[in-house]
C-alpha cells in the first residue's frame, strides 16, 4: 500500500499540461484525402497535410493559380483549412481545374486489448525493481518509447519548426529523458539511488503518457509510422512507466527494511 501511495503521490506532485501529439493534432477514425486534380495541372500537386487538417498545394508550374482567394505564385507552397475537406466526397477549385477528395473511415482498434496489454507491461515493469541492472534497462527501454513518440508525433506536423513541436509533444518527459541518463549511471556505479530516480522517470513519463489514452480508441493518429507503432509506445511508457514508478519504491522499500 505504501508503495502505491508514494506512486500517486509523485504523479501529483509531477503532474504538469503536455500535448498528446504535436501540433495540436489529435486521434480519430478518418482522414481526409485528395484523390485527383481534374484536369491536371503541369507541375502543380495538392495533397492533405496535418492529419487530414489542411490542404497543401504546390506550384511547381510556370504560371500563377489562385485557390481559396489565395494567388500561389509559380516555385510557392500554400496550406489553408477548408471545411469543405470534411464532406464525403469533396471538391474545391483550382485555378481552371477541380481538387478532388474523399474521406476515408478506418474501424477503430480494440482499446480493452491495448488496455490489457499496458497492464501487462505494467506488472513487468514492477518485476524489474528486483535489481538496479533491471531498472536501468527498464528506463532505458521505456525512455526510449516515449521520446520515439515524442519524435514521431513531431515529424507528423508539416509547415511549423521541429524543436517547438517536439517539446509540446515531450511534456515532463524533457526532464524525465535526463534523469533516464542519471538512472543508468547510478545503476553502473552501483548506487543506492537507483531504485529512488527510476522510480522518478517511470513515474513523470506515466504522466506524460496520460493524454496519449486516446491512441488506443481511434484508427487514424498522427504520427509518422504505423498506427500500431505508436500504439505500442504509448503502452510502453505508461504500463512500463507505472511498473518501473512501482517497482522503483518497492527496491528502496526492501531495501530498507534490509538494514
Amino acid at each position: 500500500m505504501k508503495t502505491v501511495l508514494l506512486v500517486l503521490a509523485l504523479l501529483i506532485t509531477t503532474a504538469t499540461p503536455a500535448q498528446a501529439h504535436a501540433g495540436g493534432l489529435t486521434p480519430q477514425d478518418h482522414l481526409s484525402r485528395v484523390t485527383a486534380i481534374d484536369p491536371p495541372l503541369p507541375g502543380v500537386t495538392a495533397r492533405m497535410v496535418n492529419h487530414g487538417t489542411q490542404v497543401e498545394i504546390r506550384n511547381g508550374g510556370s504560371t500563377a493559380i489562385t485557390v481559396a482567394d489565395h494567388v500561389v505564385a509559380p516555385g510557392e507552397t500554400y496550406r489553408f483549412r477548408d471545411e469543405r475537406t470534411t464532406a464525403p466526397q469533396w471538391e474545391l477549385p483550382l485555378g481552371t481545374s477541380v481538387i478532388k477528395g474523399r474521406v476515408d473511415t478506418t474501424p477503430d482498434p480494440n482499446p480493452l486489448s491495448w488496455l490489457l496489454f499496458t497492464a501487462a507491461l505494467a506488472v513487468g515493469g514492477y518485476f524489474l525493481g528486483r535489481g538496479r541492472a533491471l531498472l536501468a534497462v527498464g528506463v532505458i527501454v521505456v525512455t526510449a518509447a516515449h521520446a520515439w513518440h515524442a519524435v514521431g508525433s513531431a515529424l507528423a506536423v508539416t509547415g511549423q519548426s521541429f524543436v517547438p513541436l517536439l517539446i509540446g509533444a515531450s511534456g515532463v518527459g524533457l526532464v524525465a529523458w535526463p534523469l533516464a541518463v542519471v538512472t543508468v549511471v547510478a545503476a553502473v556505479r552501483r548506487k543506492p539511488a537507483t531504485a529512488f530516480v527510476a522510480a522518478v522517470v517511470g513515474a513523470m513519463l506515466v504522466v506524460a503518457g496520460i493524454p496519449d489514452f486516446d491512441s488506443f480508441r481511434f484508427s487514424q493518429l498522427p504520427f509518422a509510422g504505423p498506427g500500431d507503432l505508436d500504439r505500442l509506445l504509448v503502452a510502453l511508457t505508461l504500463g512500463g512507466g507505472l511498473g518501473l514508478a512501482a517497482g522503483g519504491f518497492d527496491n528502496m522499500r526492501r531495501a530498507g527494511s534490509t538494514t
